[in-house]
């Protein structure tokens, strides 16, 4: 029997069955090619779909996934083409999926619209689509998601704050060559933190490496031909090393290990003392961090490469110029002086005596952001200001005194790598304006982020890897992003590629009347593993003293709808079911009777996979079918050096008043079925893949259960242990652990410079 066999029924058939039955998830194959898709949009977001790349959100989705999905459900017919390959294993490029698509006669509902994917991937194909979320700072990147921008305008406008902010910030980094003595300009400022010991008060600083890079050249080992750019931990001395130990400081004869330090896990070590110190009882006790500026990389016209010094008198000159303008202006400077309310992620920066948003940031960084705050208020338009404010704000992430470095390559990572609040003991200080091309994050690079999302809303295409390893981009002739947006669900109806947009609660989607949605398409806080308040309040802040909207009008983001775990906010697993439910139900209220509500999730625990089981099964829906799509690059630090699987689980649910057919809720009944669809594959050893439709079945039959069983947790965490029993002798290989059903549980490192 294929995949799709299906079992003709007017009415609920309610006696357990253990056939195929009729499925909405795409075949095998074409489940297989929406991964390969995903994984290579994943893998360069800002290459495959620049408009995700406008503004940082967490966990977004693949838009390849998205635009499946909305396919998939728009027109089941595709369920089996939608994605076909040559005899050559390549992608067809005459493939549905690559075609261009109206579907102007569909409403569509995104109750957790985050960065935005379903709604611009469902606005591309002529949608009429509504967008709800508690965070305003969602609200902001959707919007400017799918707005309309004129290009020449946006460039006009970006040409007249580079000739006022842009010099302004640049003269705050300039600095002299130590090789030509030429005019040159900082890329990279090299701070390290420190702290008096509490012991004999002398000062310590805090680095876990002696190290500025790995090697001049970023693709090469470090070698005498190639050495790495080092600090002397006693005199601060530049050095260049070629990777023997130990490491000679010819200005000081000090002699030490350049890839070892004196702190580490949030311990310090002093001569003072034969045992490592706590850096947290160190200020418990009355101590203060302090931060020491020791290096500088900047880019050399004149020598034509990129260098590294030690501060030089006039660069003392210029950091004591920039703190004696800050001190006479602070009180006219728009400044984060909200305190950092305490929670899971953020508890670490509170400890650590970062009390406000703006001890975030350096004087130098508060100046600058300052400069182009005055330069974009100029702008008449509230919508090009709103797009510079934009850009403002997605850059701050690469802007703060929070960033690690990335040794290796020789560039910033942003302050979210690991979707939590790091602790960097060693930051690295931007350019914010920017040296040209050069630099990570800085407000020139993100300009032309944002500039790329906007001309790929014009002209949007689909890229693809194909066996080669060539990149081919198909590009769309009819479709486009661009919102009209309208105010009430009754004028929605009426606009062509309408849009609306609600900041609030959507547990009350008052907008919306009864069954008047197509689809819900979404995709939910996952359980404990992202705490978008915590993370978003780093830009609500700055966006909340820039912008006039009224979902601003608040200190911080709301906390108190937000479903999610967050032990530091006080909300538990009941609280999260209780939270999600409660949207779940406004979404069956305004889904029509027909409608799906299809969504995306992923967890480790098996408790969170109950718990949006029961969540949807609290919310009068049942789950009737499910695919696995492998999304995540493989070398995403929040899944690399893990076991885990990186996949998520697209569940697609239907109204419990609708027909259903009652599926065997065996363990060994969900595994044949799974083997059964994943055919050959069960016998190449690719466990990861049964497994996860192992999961998929074992929700969908306890949602499509008989009469005369109810499912609990019990029963699914049992079935879930018997994984390796029933699977022992089938020949399948690579052990796979029943609590790892996908990515992200990656413990916070103490402190993002390990």
């Amino acid at each position: 029997m294929t995949r799709y066999e299906s079992q003709t029924q007017d009415a609920c058939s309610t006696n357990p069955t253990n056939s195929l039955v009729r499925r909405e998830a795409p075949s095998l194959q074409v489940e297989q090619l929406i991964s390969k898709l995903a994984q290579d949009e994943t893998g360069k977001r800002q290459h495959y779909r620049p408009i995700y790349s406008l503004h940082k959100w967490w966990a977004r989705r693949p838009g390849t996934l998205f635009r499946a999905i909305i396919l998939l459900a728009t027109h089941p017919e595709l369920r089996e083409t939608l994605l076909r390959t040559n005899a050559q294993g390549d992608l067809e490029p005459n493939s549905p999926y690559f075609h261009d698509h109206n579907l102007d006669r569909w409403i569509i509902l995104d109750p957790f619209m985050g960065g935005g994917t379903t709604l611009v991937e469902a606005n591309r194909m002529g949608a009429r689509v509504i967008g709800c979320d508690i965070n305003p700072v969602a609200y902001w990147i959707g919007r400017e998601n799918l707005k309309t921008v004129d290009l020449e305008q946006l460039d006009a406008h970006f040409q007249r704050i580079s000739e006022t902010a842009g010099k302004q910030i640049q003269d705050f980094y300039r600095t002299r060559c130590a090789h030509c003595q030429g005019e040159a300009e900082t890329l990279y400022a090299f701070w390290i933190r420190y702290i008096s010991c509490q012991r004999c008060e002398q000062r310590i600083l805090l680095h876990k490496r002696c190290l500025l890079n790995e090697g001049a050249s970023r693709n090469r080992p470090l070698s005498p031909a190639n050495p790495a750019t080092v600090f002397c931990p006693r005199c601060l001395n530049l050095l260049q090393w070629g990777g023997s130990v130990p490491a000679k400081c010819p200005h000081c004869g000090n002699r030490f290990d350049p890839r070892s330090g004196n702190y580490n896990q949030g311990y310090y070590r002093c001569n003072c003392a034969n045992e490592p110190i706590s850096l947290l009882e160190t200020i418990r006790n009355g101590a203060k961090l302090g931060d020491l500026l020791v290096a500088l990389e900047y880019w050399c016209p004149a020598c034509s490469a990129r260098l590294y010094k030690s501060l030089d008198e006039d660069d003392h000159a210029r950091w004591q110029a920039v703190e004696t303008l800050f001190d006479e202006q602070e009180s006219a400077l728009i400044l984060p002086d909200t305190p950092i309310p305490m929670g899971t992620s953020s508890r670490r920066w509170i400890q650590h005596g970062y009390r406000r948003y703006r001890d975030l940031f350096n004087k130098r960084q508060l100046l600058a952001f300052n400069a182009l705050i005055r330069a974009i208020n100029q702008i008449e338009d509230a919508e090009y200001r709103n797009c510079f404010y934009t850009v403002l704000s997605n850059m701050l992430e690469y802007n703060n005194m929070m960033t690690p470095y990335n040794y290796p390559h020789r560039k910033l990572h942003h302050l979210f790598n690991y979707h939590a609040m790091p602790l960097t003991t060693m930051p690295v200080e931007s350019n914010v304006w920017g040296v040209g091309e050069e630099g990570a994050g800085t407000f020139v690079n993100c300009y032309h982020r944002y500039r790329r999302a906007k001309l790929y809303c014009q002209e949007p295409f689909e890229r693809y890897k194909n066996r080669a390893g060539l990149v081919v981009t198909h590009c769309m002739k009819d479709e486009h992003i661009g919102a009209r947006f309208v105010e009430t669900f009754e004028s929605l109806k009426c606009t062509e590629r309408g849009v609306l947009l609600l900041c609030g609660d959507s547990a009350h989607l008052d907008a919306l009347p009864n069954g008047s949605v197509d689809l819900v398409i979404t995709d939910p806080p996952y359980y404990d593993n992202v705490h978008y308040s915590e993370l978003s309040n780093f830009f609500y802040v700055w966006l909340a003293r820039l912008t006039r909207h009224p979902c601003f009008h608040g200190e911080l983001v709301p906390t108190e709808g937000e479903a999610v775990v967050n032990k530091g906010q006080g909300k538990d697993e009941s609280d999260y079911l209780r939270l999600l439910t409660a949207v779940f139900r406004e979404c069956h209220r305004v889904l029509k009777a027909e409608g799906r509500l299809i969504f995306t999730f992923h967890h480790t625990n098996p408790r969170a996979w109950w718990t949006i089981f029961s969540a949807v099964q609290q919310s009068e829906f049942r789950i009737v079918d499910f695919f696995p799509v492998q999304s995540e690059y493989r070398v995403n630090p929040h899944i690399r050096e893990k076991q885990a699987l990186d996949m998520d689980l697209v569940l697609i649910c239907q109204k419990r008043a609708q027909p259903y057919t009652a599926l065997s809720h065996a363990p060994a009944d969900c595994l044949e079925r799974a083997q059964q669809v994943v055919g050959h594959y069960a016998h190449n050893g690719n466990r990861n893949l049964v497994y996860l439709h192992f999961v998929g079945e074992l929700l969908r039959s306890a949602s499509c259960a008989g009469n005369d069983w109810t499912p609990s947790q019990e029963w699914f965490l049992s079935a879930l242990q018997m994984f390796e029993e029933l699977t022992l002798h089938d020949g399948l290989e690579t052990p796979v652990s029943p609590v790892q059903l996908t990515l992200f549980e990656r413990k916070e490192p103490y402190d993002a410079d390990s």
